[in-house]
């Protein structure tokens, strides 16, 4: 049985940047991202880990629930991986003036039954984080994390930061956007923390490596 240490990002799956990940015995050592493309793609990044069993996040699962409402499903899905079809990502249509509760699920599909690897991201959960971004966030849309690392277990270094496997997202005036969601690998890096406080104010000079990278349309109406 293979012992997941942590989650560290081999390579691009999809147009919309979802990425296989395994198991690694040493400390990240800081790569440099992918540059993303005009279409939410991004060039092929194969990293080389060897001797370490990948595995590839295929889907990704947003629920977005209201108090006393029936809850929202939208899903980005890539179910061949590595093949030659594009991803594709529901639209999402909100009230508003509505506020949600948001979880966020991974999941490989390429496996027989599905396997839901946000067990993994809660294990590792300081050494990863989900970052919210586009033009809708801020605009139409906006976020909270509702959830810490000491939600899934010890915090054990630094600070009691965010993960974002559970959020609050409020819906303001009516329009549309983008909603960029973005599953970090942040590993320590010589020996120190590179998951620090206030990494959600700069998404463009983020540390670590993208796990996963998907884009959905969002309407507020």
């Amino acid at each position: 049985m293979m012992t997941r240490q942590r989650l560290m990002p081999l390579a691009l799956v999809a147009p919309l940047c979802l990425f296989s990940f395994g198991c690694d015995d040493s400390e990240g050592d800081g790569d440099e991202h992918s540059e993303e493309g005009e279409d939410h793609g991004d060039d092929h990044d194969d990293h080389g880990h060897e001797h370490n069993e990948s595995e590839v996040i295929t889907r990704v699962e947003l629920t977005f629930t209201p108090d006393g409402g029936d809850a929202i499903v939208a899903v980005f899905s890539d179910p061949d991986g590595d093949g030659g079809m594009s991803g594709t990502s529901d639209p999402i249509t909100l009230v508003a003036g509505t506020s949600y509760s948001v979880s966020v699920a991974f999941l490989n599909e390429l496996e027989d039954p599905a396997e839901d690897l946000t067990g993994e991201i809660e294990e590792e959960a300081e050494e990863h984080q989900i970052f919210f971004a586009g033009d809708a966030v801020g605009g139409i849309l906006t976020h909270t994390y509702a959830d810490a690392e000491s939600t899934y277990g010890a915090n054990s270094v630094g600070d009691d930061l965010p993960v974002g496997l559970s959020n609050t997202i409020a819906a303001g005036e009516a329009g549309t956007g983008s909603l960029r969601v973005q599953l970090q690998h942040l590993p320590e890096v010589n020996g120190e923390p590179v998951k620090v406080a206030g990494l959600a104010d700069m998404f463009d000079s983020l540390p670590g490596e993208p796990d996963a990278s998907v884009s959905f349309d969002v309407t507020v109406e």
